[in-house]
């Protein structure tokens, strides 16, 4: 079991000092199969659909999805302190894979 104490995904970079943003960090998280897009209706506008991210099966090794106080319908994923460096790692290795392959002519 992973400790309870968890931070938001910016804050754990900066904290690591990985030279990743949230946003291609989440990206990551997608393609490594950790973090999932899930959907919602839109509270104020009837027809629309709210995308939002959701640590899935795997991803809860790293971390938690925690209710989203401003969107009761949603969660937000905060991750584990204690794991962090490990997570890190697997962005850090999947960053240089991808940014390798663009590299290729």
């Amino acid at each position: 079991m992973k400790g309870s104490d968890v931070d938001s995904m910016t804050k754990l970079l900066k904290q690591h000092d990985v030279s990743l943003s949230a946003v291609r960090a989440n990206k990551l998280l997608i393609s490594l199969g950790l973090l999932e897009e899930a959907e919602r209706p839109s509270s104020t506008k009837p027809g629309v659909v709210k995308k939002y991210k959701v640590l899935s099966e795997a991803g809860l090794d790293y971390g938690v999805n925690e209710e989203n106080p401003q969107s009761p319908d949603q969660t937000t994923p905060y991750y584990y302190k204690d794991s962090f460096e490990e997570l890190a790692a697997k962005l850090v290795a999947a960053r240089d894979a991808e940014d390798s392959v663009k590299k290729k002519p």
